[in-house]
């Protein structure tokens, strides 16, 4: 019988070498940690030491070192997907409303401040990399304040080509130009 299998056998009958248990899984909690740095740290280390307790209580056998650590870094594995799956669904909930709130910003006419004349100069920076229809239509969708189907009407293309133009212009301003405003 291994180190990790009497560990948890231990575990079983007295509740304190449970933090034994927690020290040689340190290095595995703290990837998983790491991994999910949105988060917060405290919360996704607390979430894995808890997912290790009940790996832990609801382990019915120890035979080998080996059958115990994979079964409970299956464990952490899959608590860490769900909690990034959470967290992936969240960062994209946030992504769709923040879109929608940017391009308000530029719309509003009356706000003539600093950073909406520098966000503007940027945005017209930015525009200047494409030429011909392309970008014609970015820059309808940004000023232009029409829908899909009326930029299409417009330019004489699809309501989904125009559609794929605007996320892809979302994607491009998200990556390039939001990085300054940060």
């Amino acid at each position: 019988m291994g180190e990790i299998t009497s560990l948890i056998q231990e575990i079983h009958t007295d509740k304190n070498a449970f933090a034994q248990l927690i020290n040689k899984m340190t290095p595995l909690i703290e990837k998983y940690t790491r991994l999910l740095y949105k988060d917060e740290k405290e919360d996704v280390r607390s979430e894995m030491m808890l997912v290790l307790w009940e790996s832990v209580t609801k382990i019915s056998y120890c035979e080998k070192d080996g059958e115990c650590l994979a079964y409970l870094s299956k464990a952490l594995r899959n608590r860490f997907y769900d909690l990034y799956r959470k967290s992936r669904k969240q960062h994209d909930h946030q992504l769709l409303t923040e879109n929608d709130s940017v391009f308000d910003i530029i719309r509003d006419e009356n706000s003539k401040d600093l950073e909406d004349a520098i966000f503007s100069i940027d945005i017209e920076a930015f525009l200047k990399r494409y030429i011909g229809k392309k970008r014609e239509i970015f820059e309808t969708i940004i000023f232009g304040n029409k829908s899909d189907t009326e930029i299409a009407e417009i330019f004489s293309v699809t309501r989904q080509y125009v559609n794929r133009l605007r996320r892809e212009l979302y994607q491009e301003l998200k990556d390039k130009l939001f990085l300054y405003y940060t």
